[in-house]
């Protein structure tokens, strides 16, 4: 009997071990518009990620994309996203706007824009959204600027990144 109970619970061990891993990813998508002389940004993370950091940092329970949401949220989801997204460009920190998010299931979407960018030779980004409470979290970067498309992987360790164009 012991046997059996064994050789069920070594089966049963990579399948839970399977089901109960997550993955902990954001992308954030940069594009430069040169009729605007802006760059857009949108940024995507899981929707309940999110939500357990912010909880925690503000000691709420902000019951994000549902009904019971505040209206305030924003105010949370910008500061946040200031505190954990920097741009240089051309070696200069540059600040952006945060013009709003939306809700895509259990992803939210941040629309940012950074404005009065005459060209773009250097681009560095800085990128620790959710690393401290999921070591685990990595940021893609994917950006578009003049036609060229260049990505960067950071996470906790490497959590700046260099783009050339």
């Amino acid at each position: 009997m012991k046997i059996k109970h064994f050789f069920l619970l070594f089966l049963l061990i990579p399948i839970f071990a399977f089901t109960l891993h997550k993955y902990y990813l954001s992308l954030t998508q940069i594009e430069f518009n040169n009729s605007s002389k802006s760059i857009e940004v949108i940024t995507n993370v899981f929707v309940d990620d999110i939500e357990t950091v912010l909880n925690k940092i503000n000691a709420k329970d902000l019951r994000l994309n549902t009904k019971k949401e505040p209206a305030d949220s924003d105010i949370y989801f910008e500061k946040y996203l200031k505190n954990h997204i920097q741009f240089k460009i051309n070696n200069k920190a540059v600040s952006f706007d945060y013009l709003g998010k939306e809700y895509d299931g259990d992803i939210v979407y941040f629309y940012l824009e950074i404005k009065n960018v005459t060209s773009i030779q250097i681009l560095e980004i800085e990128n620790t959204l959710l690393v401290t409470e999921f070591p685990k979290q990595q940021n893609l970067i994917k950006s578009k600027v003049n036609g060229k498309h260049k990505s960067l992987l950071l996470t906790k360790k490497k959590n700046k990144g260099l783009l050339k164009y």
